[in-house]
């Protein structure tokens, strides 16, 4: 890879080529022919028979022109909305399979989510908001806010802290919504379009936060229009139509992604 594709702190790791990584490993999470219709008078699908594995150190960027399904196939992977067809799997396991209990502590800890609407509580602050998570997880009172603390502080928010979502901008929700999906550590993170609303320098900031997860052997996957991803990332799919239409390093996809 060359130097212009290396983000901070890539420590020569390169993505796996699904569905497993030549040395062997076991992915993270991964799903194999995902179809998603959403039912109506045209019955629209949304996902086509999509497949995708995501491995330790993975930092995958989701790229394609708005309406191509990916924010529907980022729902399916969560495990929040089920397939019409296909599986998804949590460490070679269907999440279908996981007892109430696995599922639970997989919402916790194994995966972090950030939504494109943000998803915040309007009636709680910034900092409540981040802490939630640890607070449902049982986390104790000043462990959690010192926690929320640090990851408002790190993206940019210590002067915003206890400020309501809707005193908040869109680009500071934003950056909110990203650091509440950072606290509880978890293995995963599905990013839904994390750097949208916000400049180049805050833009880098939310990347650099993402980028902690690979630090600690975990996987990131962003859908974005934003090529900045691109400096991040070891790897790129390129959604079209609700199917994979391309997949590689990012000089080889750069060519044909567009930004609409």
């Amino acid at each position: 890879m060359s130097d212009r594709w290396r983000p901070p702190g890539w420590e020569g790791a390169r993505p796996p080529v699904p569905p497993r990584a030549p040395d062997g490993r076991e992915p993270l999470l991964s799903a194999r022919d995902i179809v998603r219709t959403y039912r109506g008078t045209n019955g629209v699908q949304a996902v086509r028979g999509a497949s995708i594995s995501l491995s330790a150190k993975d930092f995958v960027a989701l790229m394609g022109p708005s309406g191509s399904g990916k924010t529907t196939f980022l729902g399916v992977l969560s495990g929040l909305d089920a397939p019409d067809a296909g599986e998804v799997r949590w460490k070679d396991r269907p999440i279908r399979e996981l007892s109430f209990d696995e599922q639970i502590a997989l919402r916790r800890s194994g995966m972090g989510f950030v939504f494109q609407s943000f998803g915040l509580l309007p009636t709680l602050s910034a900092i409540e908001n981040v802490e939630l998570p640890l607070r449902v997880a049982g986390v104790e009172l000043g462990e959690s806010k010192a926690r929320a603390e640090m990851w408002l502080a790190r993206l940019g928010l210590g002067d915003r802290m206890h400020n309501r979502t809707f005193e908040l901008s869109a680009g500071q929700q934003q950056r909110v919504a990203v650091a509440r999906a950072l606290i509880g550590e978890p293995e995963v993170v599905l990013a839904d379009e994390p750097i949208a609303e916000v400049d180049t320098e805050n833009a880098d900031l939310i990347l650099e936060a993402l980028w902690e997860v690979i630090r600690r052997g975990g996987a990131v996957l962003a859908a974005t229009h934003n090529p900045e991803v691109l400096r991040y990332s070891g790897r790129v799919i390129l959604f079209r139509d609700g199917q994979i239409e391309a997949e590689g390093m990012p000089e080889e996809i750069s060519a044909r992604l567009t930004v609409d």
